[in-house]
């Protein structure tokens, strides 16, 4: 199963809705330079394939950076702000904007070079296919000693001669 990657400079992510706290313990209110955009992921196993889906609305698929390196897959993008003035009323930004970045241990057995990724209505579907199991066969051992040898010599001597 795709594990969430998280390294040391995580600390201070909330476990449960990943979301980015630091503002809290480092100061500052909430602001547009200081708003975090993290896309919710889905991953779902299926049987020849791993598929991991992100909503992503707002970002355009060339937007999207999709890296594999030593199995980790590295989702990166960034949904800009979009600057609308308005003079008079009030106005409240509930959506979230900014740079994002999600990385995810890949599981043993899946085959990298065969990633492939597609972003439609919003969503970014990236499907990771499960390396094929190698099936199993039985070996015949040969021998190749002394014995052997010997054994051809000794058989090659006892033929009767034909004449």
């Amino acid at each position: 199963m795709l594990t969430l990657y998280r390294p040391f400079t995580s600390l201070f992510r909330d476990d449960y809705a990943d979301r980015d706290w630091s503002s809290l313990f480092f100061g500052g209110p909430a602001s547009r330079e200081n708003l975090s955009f993290t896309p919710a992921v889905d991953v779902v196993e299926q049987d020849n394939a791993y598929q991991l889906r992100a909503e992503i609305p707002g970002i355009a698929p060339n937007e999207i950076d999709v890296q594999v390196e030593n199995d980790v897959l590295t989702l990166k993008g960034e949904r800009k702000y979009e600057n609308q003035e308005e003079r008079a009323g009030y106005r409240r930004v509930e959506r979230s904007y900014g740079s994002f970045s999600r990385s995810f241990m890949l599981p043993k057995g899946t085959n990298v070079d065969a990633i492939e990724a597609r972003a439609e209505n919003g969503v970014l579907t990236v499907t990771i296919p499960k390396a094929k199991a190698a099936s199993s066969r039985k070996v015949e051992v040969k021998g190749g000693g002394l014995v052997d040898k010997a054994k051809k010599i000794f058989a090659k001597s006892e033929e009767p001669a034909t004449a």
